[in-house]
């Protein structure tokens, strides 16, 4: 008779999971390139939100044109540098409940988009999947806010700015966090994507969720994901040039729903097979 021995996989806390990635990362070093930098974005659906870089490490926000003029808030944020022109900047809104902010700005272009998440409450998280079907919703109660727009003046000038994009799909890429985290994305289709963890902390977990891609630049992607078991948010910047990745993933602290645990991560990928898209 043959015994498994294999223990039993274990769905962890997000705070877990930072702990796990961070030893020996291979994260992208933090940037300070924009620090004293004053941008104006110009969304496309209307709002003029000033973000004045105070330091490499804190900015400021006020919004101008928009919902209510008299929004602001002060920050602490962290900018990484995937390629030259383009960064990825991230922060928590400490004003707003359980609510990040991702920009990626591309000053070639001069364009922008932003990512705002917002992670569920413990009822959201907790309505049984057959009941959100029932209701009309996604099984992730991760919410994820797209917008784009111009930086220092409208989009409607000809400039490009970001899109959706398939070329992803099809391929299967194997992430290398640090040398105790592993995994690898199979990229299904436009809304969802497969991953597993191949070695680390969720040895042996894989799931299906939700997912959007965005084509910033030639071989350079923007990737989000919505995990519907934990409420997860996770946002990377793809290069396939240099076979790396910067970004974030964000959650709760623990299963109780209180703290937030926002931590940067990056990986150096291989792609280990392509299945051309149909």
């Amino acid at each position: 008779m043959t015994t498994n021995t294999n223990s039993p996989s274990e769905w962890i806390p997000v705070g877990a999971l930072g702990d796990a990635f961070l030893p020996d990362n291979n994260c992208l070093p933090p940037v300070q390139d924009l620090a004293g930098k004053k941008l104006r974005l110009f969304f496309e659906n209307g709002w003029v939100i000033e973000h004045e870089f105070a330091s490499g490490e804190r900015l400021d926000w006020r919004m101008i044109e928009g919902e209510s003029d008299s929004r602001q808030g002060s920050e602490l944020y962290v900018a990484t540098r995937p390629r030259e022109n383009v960064y990825f900047v991230d922060f928590i809104k400490s004003g707003e409940r359980a609510t990040s902010v991702t920009l990626v700005l591309d000053f070639k272009r001069a364009s922008f988009i932003a990512l705002i998440g917002e992670l569920p409450t413990a009822d959201e998280s907790m309505t049984p999947f057959l009941s959100r079907i029932a209701q009309g919703k996604e099984l992730t109660a991760v919410k994820l806010s797209v917008l784009r727009g111009g930086i220092d003046a409208p989009a409607d000038d000809g400039r490009q700015l970001v899109e959706p994009t398939s070329d992803l799909l099809g391929q299967r890429i194997e992430y290398t966090y640090s040398p105790h985290e592993r995994y690898e994305h199979i990229y299904l289709s436009e809304r969802f994507y497969t991953w597993r963890c191949i070695e680390g902390s969720e040895k042996g977990l894989t799931d299906t969720d939700a997912c959007h891609y965005f084509k910033i630049d030639e071989n350079l992607y923007l990737f989000a994901w919505r995990e519907k078991i934990v409420p997860t948010l996770g946002i990377v910047m793809v290069d396939l040039n240099a076979l790396k990745t910067t970004g974030k993933i964000v959650g709760y602290e623990s299963n109780d729903f209180g703290k937030l645990r926002n931590f940067t991560v990056g990986a150096r990928a291989r792609v280990i097979s392509v299945i051309p898209a149909e």
